[in-house]
């Protein structure tokens, strides 16, 4: 009997089980917005008894914001990366290679609901190989389009389960709090963007802790009359931490759209191709502190005097909070390019990473990453074994 106990509150540990009767799929709320933006960065330096300071290091850049009401869907990001080395004999020269890619997508639901869309989509790229002399030409793509379903943000929902875990402790609000009161909260939690804007950075914060009190209040979830002096010092706290560390996203739902494309600019520099695209995305938090988001896009190129034929790209990742300070967080890229001659090239990275949040939004992180590519064509050269890299440094938090 208690292996079978011990079974059970593992799992329970492993889902991210509360007390609360909700589930973060039950959040539908389509107005409100999400942002994160982060810098990673290592560096290690070695010197004595070599010819020269040897050093190893790279920089990565990460932004993500999404904007959601019921006629549109606003979504940006960013994901840039350097990498610089030099090795420590004398005829060993520094290196650096960097890429970065950039999207804006915006999605015009024709009945303000979760079924047909419109959209319009924008690709960014520019980068350097560590064997090329300069950058390569930028690369830009346009596409329209339309789609069916809706991804929902329901990390404003994880946030207000935060701030009613700890109110709880401290017998501010009803154990039993109604779900209907933490979808409330939620609703102001995830207009914070709103309140900034109305009030300022410096004075925001009063009439968004006010409004929150009212939204608990309003559904019978608060013991007093109201959350009083300590209730206040407490959601700042919560907040502030949420804030410093960041919540990771949660998205359910899924989407599917097609649509046609045209690739303005290449990294070759050759002449521009028409595309027809298709994607698809889907979301899902696995309890309270896991979360599972899969993204999935196919390319074929139009015309008869192209080398390349098709593209398809599907990435999955899966994170889940260990604690308050630490995430875990696991990724795997798969990418397949078909070509009308030679090799058809296909590539696999995977990767785990642990987050440990130390304060004021910095963070310390180790990822452990594994990369093999099989055919050599384009840009691409076969790689025959896995390429292996670790590397530790730090993570600050932009927003």
């Amino acid at each position: 009997m208690n292996k079978i106990k011990l079974s059970l509150s593992t799992i329970a540990m492993l889902m991210g089980t509360t007390g609360f009767a909700i589930e973060l799929t039950d959040y539908k709320i389509v107005e409100g917005d999400y942002n994160a933006a982060y810098v990673d960065g290592g560096l290690s330096i070695d010197s004595g008894n070599q010819d020269q300071v040897s050093y190893d290091g790279f920089v990565d850049a990460n932004l993500k914001s999404i904007y959601t009401s019921a006629p549109y869907t606003l979504e940006y990001g960013l994901t840039a990366g350097a990498d610089f080395s030099r090795g420590p004999d004398a005829n060993q020269s520094a290196e650096n290679a960097y890429d970065s890619t950039a999207y804006f997508e915006g999605n015009k639901y024709f009945k303000n609901d979760d079924t047909f869309f419109g959209y319009g989509r924008t690709d960014l790229g520019y980068r350097k190989q560590v064997t090329a002399n300069s950058a390569e030409d930028p690369y830009l793509k346009v596409g329209v389009g339309a789609g069916y379903g809706r991804m929902y943000v329901a990390t404003p929902l994880a946030n207000a389960m935060r701030v009613a875990e700890d109110l709880k402790a401290y017998k501010l609000i009803k154990n039993d709090i109604s779900d209907k009161a933490l979808i409330a909260m939620a609703r102001v939690i995830g207009v914070q963007s709103e309140y900034q804007s109305k009030y300022g950075f410096e004075e925001y914060k009063q009439y968004w802790y006010e409004a929150m009190e009212k939204a608990l209040k309003d559904n019978g979830a608060l013991v007093g009359d109201s959350l009083g002096a300590v209730g206040i010092v407490r959601l700042n706290a919560i907040i502030d931490a949420t804030d410093g560390r960041g919540v990771l996203a949660r998205l359910h739902g899924w989407k599917v759209q097609a649509g046609a494309g045209q690739i303005l600019s290449k990294y070759d520099g050759s002449s521009s191709d028409t595309t027809a695209d298709v994607g698809f995305q889907y979301g899902l938090p696995i309890g309270y502190t896991s979360q599972f988001l899969n993204t999935a896009t196919a390319s074929k190129i139009l015309g008869s005097n192209n080398s390349l034929d098709f593209i398809a790209k599907n990435s999955a990742s899966y994170t889940y909070e260990m604690s308050d300070k630490i995430d875990w967080i696991n990724s795997w890229a798969l990418g397949y390019e078909a070509y009308n001659t030679g090799d058809d090239v296909m590539t696999n990275t995977l990767s785990t990473r642990f987050n440990y949040y130390v304060a004021n939004r910095l963070s310390l992180n180790a990822r452990l990453s594994f990369a093999k590519t099989s055919g050599t064509n384009g840009t691409s050269v076969e790689t025959p074994e896995w390429d292996t890299s670790f590397f530790t440094g730090l993570r600050y938090r932009l927003q």
